[in-house]
């Protein structure tokens, strides 16, 4: 494992977080998903900047995150859908209008959950959707194994600089749960009937661009494709978010007036 340790502020930045205006009654909320084996820092910039655009915003925690890596092994993805269910049941009485956004993961999550909870729209910032085979399976058999992969240390430093607090390993039981997820987001996604945003880094090698591009041609509902031209994976964090913020606020602000 590596021996990077997280400074404490990270562990509690970690948490779901609640931004609620306090000057000016919001009737908007946005529910917040990050990614496989991160945790609430990676949409905290995202949420304080719509926080400060006047909406209301909820960041959760997926199940077996922001903890220890172990604790992902014995999850599976209905739990994660779960939790975005549990956020909006919560609020669902105190907002007009509900919508949910995810980078990563989160975004595949937001999508599938969109199918049996009504959204009123949906955004997803470099989102898994692609499948890849070989992927799944040697994921898959690894699973069997409880098998561990390590994230190497370079890129633990860059989580701190960052103020992301992830994993420094990742658990193939939990990556399976992701592609079983993935296999049936691929059957269920003509159901998705609110607008889509989108976002997508092109130079994004995790979630790569041709992914995005599917996942626009497979929707069957109002849509869209916004394309940054730079920016790595975790975009909420990249110098160029703030294309994709502005591009966010665009989009919620003209479903907002409608």
């Amino acid at each position: 494992m590596s021996t990077v340790q997280y400074p404490e502020r990270l562990k509690e930045l970690a948490k779901s977080y609640y931004f609620k205006n306090t000057k000016k009654k919001s009737k908007n909320l946005i529910i917040l998903v990050h990614g496989f084996g991160a945790s609430a820092t990676e949409t905290r910039p995202l949420g304080e900047f719509l926080y400060s655009q006047g909406y209301d915003v909820k960041g959760i925690l997926l199940k077996g995150h922001g903890t220890k890596p172990d604790d992902m092994d014995n999850v599976n993805w209905e739990e994660w859908i779960g939790n975005i269910q549990e956020a909006y049941e919560e609020y669902t009485s105190k907002y007009t209008n509900i919508f949910v956004g995810g980078i990563s993961m989160g975004g595949a999550l937001a999508l599938y959950s969109s199918t049996q909870i009504k959204f009123k729209a949906i955004f997803t910032i470099n989102a898994y959707y692609q499948l890849s085979k070989t992927a799944s399976f040697t994921t898959w058999f690894l699973s069997l194994f409880g098998v561990h992969r390590r994230r190497n240390k370079a890129r633990i430093s860059w989580y701190v600089e960052n103020s992301l607090f992830a994993y420094s390993e990742d658990s193939t039981p939990a990556a399976n749960q992701l592609y079983k997820m993935l296999k049936i987001l691929h059957k269920k996604v003509d159901e998705i009937n609110v607008p889509v945003l989108i976002i997508q880094s092109k130079e994004d090698r995790t979630a790569k661009p041709e992914g995005a591009e599917e996942l626009y041609e497979d929707l069957k509902t109002k849509k869209e494709l916004f394309f940054v031209q730079k920016g790595n994976h975790i975009l909420t964090v990249d110098p160029h978010r703030q294309k994709a913020f502005d591009k966010i606020l665009s989009f919620l602000g003209d479903i907002v007036k409608n």
